[in-house]
Order: structure tokens, then sequence, then C-alpha cells
């Protein structure tokens, strides 16, 4: 299943790839976040670094700690080099039709959901937290929509999430899924998840075009064997 918004990120993804990785590569607040996910997990544990793209820096963190890494990206041109540099399992899918085949320790989302429509990413989001073993974490990046967006009327009723909204992005706007700081830590653990860290922090990407990204990290636990429930807020068409 391809929809509109993840096959603009082909598009987008495909032309960038080495580009992409050059300005996005050397961000401490993403490698902090990386490293606490790292420290929460056990050796050799099984994790899924879903729209993994070229594979630097999450991947290779994660494969340089000893864990067992597949990944997925709907670019091929990203997954031939995360495949070349990276031990792990690297896939060309869509994050939408991909089928993990857990149970994952651990899942990794970082800034790979960003063009897709809030009911994808909604659907997207409980598929994956579904694949995490009891204690298992999902670590999500995403830009959050308090410092982009101050009209209330670009919101949802529930003033939870943006879609399509122009950001900046390596000199472009695109159209982009935000959400607030809060509706994030709300819809993640409105699905039975918990808040284990977070960091909100402002990255200066190394690329002329970029300017300064608001960035939101967030790792969540599944804290046990008990059944997980759909996201809230439902999207639009099934509410």
């Amino acid at each position: 299943m391809s929809t509109q918004g993840s096959l603009a990120g082909l598009e987008t993804f495909d032309t960038l790839n080495v580009e992409y990785e050059h300005a996005y590569a050397d961000n401490k607040f993403k490698k902090a976040c990386i490293a606490k996910a790292i420290s929460l997990l056990a050796p050799g544990s099984r994790v899924l670094d879903v729209g993994c793209g070229t594979g630097v820096p999450v991947a290779d963190m994660l494969s340089q700690a000893g864990l067992s890494v597949v990944g997925c990206d709907i670019s091929p041109k990203m997954v031939q080099l995360a495949q070349t540099r990276i031990k792990g399992l690297f896939t060309v899918s869509d994050m939408l039709s991909y089928e993990p085949d857990g149970p994952f320790a651990a899942i990794f989302i970082i800034f790979s959901h960003l063009q897709l429509s809030f009911a994808d990413f909604s659907a997207a989001a409980y598929k994956y937290v579904c694949a995490l073993q009891p204690g298992g974490i999902l670590v999500l990046g995403q830009m959050p929509s308090d410092s982009y967006v101050s009209d209330d009327e670009d919101y949802d009723e529930t003033r939870t999430y943006v879609e399509d909204y122009k950001a900046p992005f390596m000199g472009k706007l695109l159209p982009t899924l935000m959400l607030s700081a809060e509706g994030q830590r709300k819809f993640l653990t409105s699905m039975g998840l918990e808040v284990v860290w977070e960091q909100i922090d402002t990255f200066q990407p190394r690329h002329e075009k970029c300017e300064p990204e608001i960035q939101q990290y967030i790792i969540t636990r599944r804290p046990d064997e008990r059944s997980l429930v759909q996201p809230k807020p439902l999207p639009k068409a099934i509410k």
C-alpha cells in the first residue's frame, strides 16, 4: 500500500540520499536519543529501523552496539547504501505496506513519517507498536508543531496535529505532518505506552539551504503483555 504521502517521500529522499545524510548525520540530539535507547536494551536485541535511509546514524549506531538490526526504507538508493556499509538486514519497502515480523525489542521511527497523512501515520504507528515485545521501546523523532504553527485553524479539532503544513526542508517547503509536543505524548500514551525519556532542542543541519529545526525525540515503553488500543485522536475518516 502506497499513498500520496509515502510516494512523495520516495521522490524526496531517493533524489537526496547522500546529500541528506551529510546534512543530518552529525545531529548530537538524535545521537543522544539513540544512545539512550541502546542503554535500555539487552545485548543482541532485535531492533527495527523504520525509514532507515542510508543507515547513518541510527542503524549504524545500533549495529555498532551489537544489536540485531532490521531496516526498511522506500528509497532503493538509500537502502543500497545501508546494505553496503552496515551490518543488518535492509529491505526496500513503504513503511505503510511493510509487515514487521516481530516481536522487536525496539522500533525506531525517526523523521520517517513526516509526509504521511495523520490517518496513515496513526495506522502505521499502531501496527509497529503491536510488534513490540513486552518491555520493548518505541523511539520517535519529529518536528513538534508548537514552534511552527500558530494559527489554530491549521490544527485538527483536538489541536493535536497539522497535516500538509508547508515546513522548510533543505531549501524547500514540504507538506509536513506535525504533532504538537503534548499531542505526541498523548498520542503515544493513548495506545498504552509509557514515556521514559524525551528531549526537545534546536538542530542546525550542515547544509547552506537548511534553517535551524526544532526537533522532539521521545522514547516510550510497552510496559507489559496487556492489549494495546488504537491511538487517539482517531483519524477523521473513522470517527
